[in-house]
């Protein structure tokens, strides 16, 4: 007889905060997915892409939920056994909102709410209010993480200068009192608890843990996070260090989706293992995996599905990777090892040490500038096409499963617009700089000439993936980006084209020495911000 999942709680959490809202559609698919694996929770993220009653601005023009629609998809997934819990923000990560008038009076500084003021509690009134009505579950996670600068804005003009953690104390115990009135049971994230006690949750530089204990309140859950660890040691060390604050301890581990647009299964697995055992070993009761969407929601929730399906395994006690295979192509439908290949295109340079773990160079040289490539230091001249082209080859054989090929065909268009402009920055540089004109007159004629019409290829293939599994809303964004880069490539094109008729004397931009990318040492190609991929000035 197999083993049943040991957790009392076992689930994910999807991100719906990041310009990327995974439509009703693919929330059903991916609960049966889950429910089919013996996951019996999922957390979703919402800092503001849900609907709030008396808050018009509230997610507004993000592609937010209605209560309708949470409605639907709480029943949905009751049906098949999944407990369907709220993920909000009541503290920190509310930048999104601060751009109205209407909540300029509740900001304390960057994306952190104004502790004390009763606009606040008004705010977070409204959301509970909304939240009953949506949600059958009476459990809520409520963030407050990462608020580091809390205190440190309208707050200290008021109230001087207080203690980061008593500030905490005073604003849960208002949240916790409302969440109560309307019978949800709370759990928050545990970094900034952690900071205090520790000076930090995972390099543990001090211990005040005696004192910081006695700021938690005794009805609320702490979330210890980690998606970094490959030792089970460290994961059981931290789980004893938080137990030193609350015994109600829950575990949040990472199915890597945030870094691009290829999911991270290779490392995710190695640290999901390691937290599993833990988390066994240690008898949490309560543990789910995040996927996050940081930086625009690029990546599907779904390429992480060989991670989660070997997550529910571990947590059965079966580590054998061969059963987990087969496994995974009786559920998913799909060969394990084939379905892996969606992540190839950001281990272009695996072969080396010198890649770490979390690189994204599909996405950073997808952005990267052919005269101003600010990551061209990190790259070698002629690797990437041959391995683009071998890739794009293998992904063509996912393209013909009829319920995952979209996926495989988003990612493959990827690798055919990396096989042509991953190295075109350095190889422009460098003929110009030798005043090679043969050279740069066969790269303006082939070269950005091709890679113009393989990024419409792309881009109609990444518009097809995010339309089957996300909200419109957000892909404005993709529009802005992918439609900077395709205008960018026609105008170096007619840069050189200009240079070598006679018409420029000189490309100022390629007269430049590249340095290292951001001042950073290393040999990486890693950054997962747009914002200062494509150019060094202000966007």
């Amino acid at each position: 007889m197999k083993e049943k999942i040991c957790f009392d709680k076992f689930g994910v959490m999807i991100d719906c905060s990041r310009n990327a809202v995974m439509n009703v559609s693919a929330f059903k698919k991916m609960a049966d997915i889950l429910s089919s694996l013996g996951y019996n929770t999922i957390r979703l993220y919402t800092e503001d892409t849900y609907e709030v009653d008396g808050e018009p601005y509230f997610g507004y023009l993000r592609g937010r939920y209605s209560k309708a629609e949470l409605q639907e998809m709480d029943a949905y997934a009751a049906e098949r056994g999944v407990e369907l819990i709220p993920c909000i923000q009541t503290l920190a990560h509310l930048g999104a909102i601060f751009r109205y008038a209407e909540y300029g009076q509740i900001k304390d500084i960057d994306d952190i709410l104004f502790v004390g003021e009763e606009r606040t509690y008004k705010l977070i009134e409204h959301m509970f209010f909304s939240l009953s009505q949506c949600f059958s579950s009476r459990s809520v996670h409520i963030g407050m993480d990462e608020a580091f600068m809390l205190g440190r804005g309208k707050y200290l003009e008021k109230n001087g200068l207080e203690d980061r953690a008593l500030i905490i104390k005073k604003h849960l115990d208002r949240v916790l009192e409302i969440a109560e009135r309307y019978g949800f049971k709370c759990e928050i994230w545990g970094d900034m608890y952690m900071h205090s006690a520790y000076g930090g949750v995972y390099e543990h530089t001090k211990d005040d843990a005696e004192r910081v204990a006695k700021l938690v309140p005794q009805n609320l859950k702490l979330c210890y996070w980690d998606y970094y660890h490959t030792e089970a040691a460290h994961y059981e060390e931290c789980i004893e260090k938080h137990r030193r604050l609350t015994k109600n301890v829950s575990f949040a581990g990472g199915a890597w989706t945030w870094t691009g647009f290829c999911p991270n299964n290779r490392y995710s697995l190695r640290i999901t293992e390691a937290a599993v055992r833990a988390c066994r070993n240690k008898g949490v009761g309560e543990v789910y995996f995040t996927m996050w969407g940081d930086n625009g929601g690029e990546c599907s929730p779904f390429g992480v599905l060989p991670t989660l399906v070997a997550a529910a395994e571990f947590a059965k006690g079966n580590f054998d990777m061969q059963s987990i295979r087969e496994i995974f192509r009786e559920k998913i439908g799909m060969e394990y090892d084939l379905f892996c290949a969606l992540e190839a295109p950001d281990t272009v340079y695996a072969e080396s040490a010198a890649q770490p773990d979390c690189d994204d160079p599909s996405k950073v040289m997808l952005f990267t500038d052919p005269f101003c490539g600010i990551f061209d230091a990190r790259v070698r001249e002629g690797a990437a096409p041959g391995y683009y082209r071998k890739t794009s080859e293998l992904l063509k054989q996912g393209e013909k499963n009829g319920e995952w090929g979209y996926l495989f065909k988003s990612l493959r268009a990827l690798c055919d617009v990396l096989e042509v402009k991953f190295d075109l920055g350095v190889k422009t540089r460098k003929a110009y700089k030798a005043n090679d004109r043969s050279a740069l007159k066969r790269l303006a004629e082939a070269d950005y000439a091709e890679l113009l019409n393989r990024l419409d290829i792309f881009y109609d293939a990444f518009e097809e993936f995010w339309t089957t599994e996300k909200k419109p809303f957000g892909f404005e964004v993709q529009d802005i980006r992918l439609g900077g880069v395709k205008q960018r490539v026609a105008h170096c094109k007619r840069r050189l084209e200009n240079y070598l008729a006679g018409k420029e004397e000189r490309i100022p931009e390629l007269e430049e020495e590249i340095l290292q990318p951001l001042g950073m040492s290393g040999d990486g190609i890693g950054y997962n911000y747009y914002g200062v991929l494509p150019t060094a000035n202000n966007i």
